[in-house]
């Protein structure tokens, strides 16, 4: 029996750029490494307007998107960015 993934590959790796982007704007608001360790962690650290200015960011990729599976990743990551800790 297999688990089926609702990410396709495209999407997955879409999630790991952002997830990656993410981690750039974390570092440059002053979040420490050690705050950054999973993605869930790093959202949690950012300082409430990074994090504010993070969902414009995806919402704006979201809006360019030319793939469905780019607006996937970046749906679900802005969903997880948005079920955060307000800041």
């Amino acid at each position: 029996m297999s688990v089926s993934n609702p990410f396709s590959l495209k999407a997955t790796a879409h999630w790991g750029e952002l997830a990656a982007k993410i981690d750039e704007i974390a570092e440059r608001a002053g979040v420490p490494a050690r705050e950054r360790l999973t993605l869930e962690t790093t959202l949690a650290a950012l300082p409430w307007r990074e994090r504010r200015r993070l969902g414009l960011i995806l919402e704006g990729v979201r809006m360019q998107a030319t793939s469905e599976d780019l607006r996937v990743a970046v749906d679900k990551m802005h969903g997880l960015a948005r079920s955060g800790p307000a800041g």
